[in-house]
């Protein structure tokens, strides 16, 4: 079965794809309507009323106290009850939810486990994650550049994130590879518009040095820590250039949660030909952008200048 291992060939790969296309006709016309949008960059933010506030975060306070098993979250409660039940804090996760607070309790719960998991129980567990916290395999695999921010939003003002596998010639360990997108990710969501509009990933294998199974393990440690961090995923752009990718690429959208499927979209093509694509969805490509090669390579100037913005505001 496709749930034990990766499609092996291309008839496997297109049966993969039919069943998600299955999955996405069997949505609602209203769902597949806002899934459109939102792949498109048009954004239908939840209007946030103080008394929506107030009341979803004792929803939310309640959906926690049913939730039995949550020994990182204690942990951090004991350690810093204000920092674990500050509104802004929380409000990151009603956001990321669209305001399900069942939901956002259980990625809060989430949330501390992997970020014991990923960074031990001391005072880290109760604050922002700096790049002290982190060691040189994960300062160096975050200096490759394999995950970047794009220097500019997106049409509707949503985060971009791009995912560039190939720059990681030392393959990293999951753990360094989450313990990157975590830092990320929580710099991202720090502003109260990028937690509002969500993010949108960009998974770039464009180049002729892929693995067939290149990165898959580290693929589905990212996933599993996007599903803890309080960041939307508005939709994802898988973009690749070898047909020898095509069943690792299916077998990677099959293994995502719902929401990463149905939002996610697949080009083949030549670089030109993609970024016209990712144009069409609303995704800026100027002239400097880290998504253009320059001699086979890409640009890693706007990230150095990124990663120089946190150390000095740390």
């Amino acid at each position: 079965g496709c749930q034990q291992r990766l499609p092996g060939t291309d008839e496997e790969a297109a049966k993969v794809e039919e069943l998600m296309a299955e999955e996405l006709s069997n949505l609602s016309m209203s769902e597949q309507d806002v899934v459109s949008f939102e792949v498109h960059g048009i954004v239908a933010e939840v209007e946030e009323t103080p008394e929506l506030i107030a009341q979803s975060l004792i929803e939310m306070e309640a959906e926690l106290q049913k939730i039995k098993k949550k020994p990182a979250y204690e942990i951090a409660l004991k350690m810093n009850p204000n920092y674990v039940t500050g509104q802004s804090f929380r409000l990151q996760f009603l956001r990321c939810e669209a305001f399900n607070c069942k939901n956002a309790a259980r990625r809060l719960v989430l949330h501390f486990q992997q970020k014991e998991d990923l960074f031990g129980s001391g005072d880290v567990l109760v604050r922002d994650v700096r790049l002290s916290d982190m060691d040189s395999s994960d300062i160096e695999a975050m200096e490759a550049g394999a995950i970047q921010l794009l220097p500019t939003c997106d049409v509707s003002g949503r985060a971009v994130w791009c995912f560039f596998l190939r720059k990681w010639a030392k393959k990293p360990k999951a753990k360094t590879a989450q313990r990157v997108l975590y830092y990320m990710a929580q710099a991202t969501m720090q502003y109260e518009s990028m937690q509002r509009k969500g993010i949108v990933a960009i998974f770039y294998y464009l180049g002729n040095n892929y693995e067939s199974t290149f990165g898959f393990n580290i693929m589905k440690s990212v996933f599993q820590t996007r599903l803890c961090v309080p960041h939307r995923l508005e939709a994802m752009h898988l973009c690749y250039n070898s047909k020898a990718l095509r069943p690792v690429l299916s077998g990677l959208r099959f293994f995502m949660d719902r929401r990463g499927r149905t939002r996610s979209r697949v080009h083949f093509g030549n670089e030109q030909h993609i970024l016209f694509k990712l144009q069409t969805y609303g995704i800026p490509v100027p002239d400097d952008s880290p998504l253009r090669q320059v001699n086979g390579t890409f640009s890693l100037a706007s990230h150095r200048q990124w990663l120089q913005n946190r150390q000095a505001q740390e």
